[in-house]
């Protein structure tokens, strides 16, 4: 073992990189081949979205008043509660991963390697969720929504003592007309289907709205198990010194674009072709990531 340079000697490694922060070991598996494995941890930081409700009828503007101004003062009057246009949510990442990787030095001074391995990690590797401090106005988006239903099929809204209480037909209408309080995300570009049943069609303009828990949120999905190829350079911190640093880069293959599924079960990457604002912005970043750069600076001891 010693002679032919085979586990005769044990390397424990700290890392940061765009994998998160991380740590592994490493022990030679011949004279220009090592074998490394160790886990990567990416922290959770925070990144704030804000999104704007709309309604998903009519959105005219008359005199400066909005549809939506029409609709929270109908709920202002009706519970006392009042809604906000805009909201926000919190994304961050939830991407951990194990690796095992070889690497191969192709020179005889062993500052350059080739590696290939693989990652192995959680398949929901982010989500976003609204904030606290705004599920009193998603409360308040479904009571409204839950009045339109009921003026949609044709039931009693209110009731005192039994007695239903009258609602005038004007503004009976204008609630029809004006319809439900939600989040415009764009035209789905397919039909989605959930437990076997279609849920949204082709064509229609999907509009988020909170769930029976109040909450609007997202989870973001890719493969368990993700090839790697990459190559590296490192080096000894100092001449003589047990201690080394090396720097990594190459790709994680993700085997395709991420999902990012809401509450309700629309895919923000695969079903809708475009969405606008910060939410945008955020899914056609996570939309790129078919592969995963990766590149990583690494400090590196000596064990034995």
């Amino acid at each position: 073992m010693q002679k032919n340079n085979i586990l005769n000697h044990l390397d424990a490694s700290v890392t940061v990189g765009t994998t998160g922060l991380g740590f592994d070991f490493a022990m030679p598996i011949g004279d220009r081949v090592q074998i490394r494995t160790g886990a990567a941890f990416m922290p959770h930081i925070k990144v704030k979205m804000t999104y704007g409700f709309e309604m998903t009828g009519d959105n005219t503007v008359t005199e400066g008043v909005t549809s939506f101004d029409k609709a929270a003062r109908v709920l202002k009057e009706t519970t006392g509660r009042d809604v906000k246009r805009e909201v926000s949510m919190w994304a961050l990442p939830n991407y951990n991963n194990f690796k095992l990787l070889v690497d191969v030095f192709p020179f005889r001074n062993k500052n350059w390697h080739l590696t290939a391995g693989f990652y192995i990690g959680n398949t929901n590797f982010a989500r976003a969720y609204n904030r606290t401090e705004d599920m009193s106005n998603l409360l308040s988006v479904n009571l409204y929504n839950h009045i339109v239903d009921r003026i949609n099929d044709g039931g009693d809204i209110f009731t005192w003592e039994g007695e239903t209480v009258s609602i005038p037909d004007q503004l009976i209408e204008s609630v029809k007309r004006n319809g439900y309080i939600g989040v415009p995300f764009g035209v789905l570009k397919n039909d989605v289907v959930k437990d076997g049943k279609v849920i949204y069609h082709k064509g229609d303009t999907y509009y988020v709205m909170p769930g029976e828990d109040n909450m609007i949120h997202t989870e973001g999905y890719i493969n368990k198990f993700k090839p790697y190829i990459g190559f590296g350079y490192g080096g000894h911190l100092f001449k003589g010194s047990d201690t080394m640093i090396s720097f990594d880069a190459g790709m994680m293959f993700w085997g395709g674009s991420p999902k990012l599924i809401t509450h309700d079960g629309v895919d923000l990457v695969h079903d809708l072709p475009k969405i606008r604002g910060s939410v945008g912005r955020t899914v056609e970043f996570v939309k790129t990531f078919t592969v995963f750069p990766v590149i990583s600076l690494r400090l590196t001891q000596r064990i034995f």
